[in-house]
């Protein structure tokens, strides 16, 4: 893991730009990438009674297909409210575990991949990515410190990127495609 993080960090320094917000992220986006969760036959829910709890923003499971969006101003078990900027973050997030998890077989099969397996090809789309180094080193730490696997936490990261870099239309156009 020390020699993934040098690797990152070394290119980082010279391609790392400022984030900027997607222009593609509309509302109307999101819809359309919860829309195409459920036409490939995900699970979804919003506010799960049973699954959202102080500090869970949402989470997808890969033996179930079932995708769960906590919302910030949701109450568990309560209805659908307002989605913040965060929300819509998670909803691209755990959209791309869905195609992480078409990519290595089918729906539910309990089964995830990065879809830049090859590490060469996973530091350069982290180096490439609008994460700062600062933010970068958080992420692995916070994700280490959770005692995550170093297969798990590149598949956490790798999430975190898209939902921070790659635009909702995207991500629902790879759902369609990955697990059609």
């Amino acid at each position: 893991m020390k020699k993934f993080l040098t690797s990152v960090l070394a290119g980082a320094s010279v391609i790392f730009t400022p984030g900027s917000a997607i222009a593609g992220n509309t509302y109307e986006d999101h819809v359309d990438l919860f829309n195409a969760l459920n036409e490939v036959g995900i699970i979804t829910s919003i506010n799960s009674r049973l699954h959202c709890r102080s500090g869970v923003d949402g989470m997808y499971n890969t033996r179930s297909g079932m995708l769960i969006v906590c919302q910030d101003n949701g109450v568990p078990g309560g209805p659908q409210v307002t989605w913040t900027l965060n929300d819509l973050d998670t909803l691209r997030h755990e959209a791309h575990h869905v195609v992480q998890d078409c990519n290595e077989g089918t729906i539910a099969d309990g089964l995830m991949d990065n879809l830049f397996y090859e590490e060469q090809e996973l530091i350069e789309f982290i180096s490439k990515s609008s994460l700062t180094t600062e933010e970068f080193k958080n992420l692995m730490e916070s994700l280490k410190n959770d005692g995550l696997s170093y297969t798990s936490i590149m598949i956490e990261v790798e999430a975190y990127i898209v939902a921070k870099d790659i635009e909702a239309s995207s991500i629902a156009n790879k759902v369609r495609e990955f697990c059609s």
